[in-house]
């Protein structure tokens, strides 16, 4: 039976850890460039889907003679 070893903040669990590396300039750039790249595709991806429910529900309108009056409640 194994000895029970208690964790905490001065007896951090090591098991699979590798020691801390820091950032070299043009990774930490690199990343920056990533994300922003990811996030400017979100968006245009958000802007495209909300433009394509837009024209469906302009095209369900037309098709059963809708107008913006027939919407309100």
């Amino acid at each position: 039976m194994k000895p029970f070893r208690k964790h905490n903040a001065v007896n951090p669990p090591d098991a699979g850890r590798r020691p801390a590396q820091s950032l070299s300039d043009q990774r930490y750039q690199d990343l920056l460039k990533s994300a922003s790249a990811f996030f400017t595709s979100a968006e245009k991806s958000t802007e495209q889907r909300r433009q394509e429910i837009i024209d469906e529900i302009n095209a369900v309108m037309r098709r059963y003679g809708l107008t913006v009056d027939d919407l309100v409640l």
